[in-house]
């Protein structure tokens, strides 16, 4: 009977060892330590995004219209900007909290340069921040480059960056930025016609760069117009310089 007696209380001393060990299993069958997450950290800054990048010359050459592709309704925002030698910096990030459409256009967004970078020369631009790039802008001759203005002389410019797409620099409004409703070769021209806007259209009253991205059909590298023709909502015409 002792023996019998022995043998059962082991049995049940071992059971309750192993119910122990059970209960102090990682729920899930995860190894100790693993909280279950799935690697991500919410709390950390968006990543960098590689993007595309090009420029053009702009304002005589005292700016440069930085062109990225993503949301036309969340035009990237210019920080730091600075230069060494011909090297300029630029910081570009998305605006905060803005819901952005899921179309896929060309943006330019206004870069005025720091003194001391000459436009007549070769210029590299290394983008930094929420967007990472560069483009690189050869020098045009008769440029005459940065002087510590912002905005230089606040009047329309052109520059093109591809080969059959420019950057539109005007001045307004930057709520009521303007919107073309034909852009066509003219000849030895661009012509490019504003559309009216809207009757009950509310703009804000500040004064700032407005960047339009357009492209034109039927141009070539070798062959491109070297003026633009703003025609406005009333028929009024301007010819602007496209630098490049």
């Amino acid at each position: 009977m002792t023996t019998t007696r022995t043998t059962a209380a082991s049995a049940l001393l071992l059971l309750s060892a192993l119910a122990l060990a059970g209960c102090a299993t990682t729920p899930g069958g995860a190894a100790p330590g693993d909280t279950g997450a799935s690697g991500s950290d919410t709390g950390s800054a968006a990543p960098s995004q590689d993007a595309d990048v090009e420029a053009a010359w702009l304002d005589g050459g005292r700016a440069v219209g930085l062109v990225t592709y993503g949301s036309s309704s969340c035009q990237p925002v210019v920080g730091e900007v600075t230069a060494s030698g011909q090297t300029v910096t630029v910081e570009l990030t998305d605006p905060e909290g803005t819901a952005c459409t899921r179309d896929y256009v060309p943006r330019a967004s206004y870069v005025g340069l720091p003194a001391g970078v000459d436009p007549t020369q070769d210029v590299d631009i290394v983008v930094t921040g929420g967007y990472t790039g560069d483009a690189d802008l050869d020098g045009v001759a008769g440029l005459e480059g940065p002087t510590g203005e912002v905005t230089g002389d606040m009047v329309p410019s052109a520059g093109w960056f591809d080969d059959a797409s420019l950057v539109l620099l005007t001045w307004g409004s930057s709520s009521c930025p303007p919107v073309f409703e034909t852009v066509a070769l003219d000849g030895d021209a661009v012509r490019a016609t504003e559309a009216a806007g809207a009757a009950d259209q509310v703009c804000t009253m500040d004064y700032a760069p407005r960047l339009s991205v357009l492209g034109v059909d039927g141009v070539s590298d070798d062959a491109r117009p070297g003026e633009i023709v703003l025609v406005s909502p009333a028929g009024d015409e301007q010819r602007i310089a496209v630098i490049g």
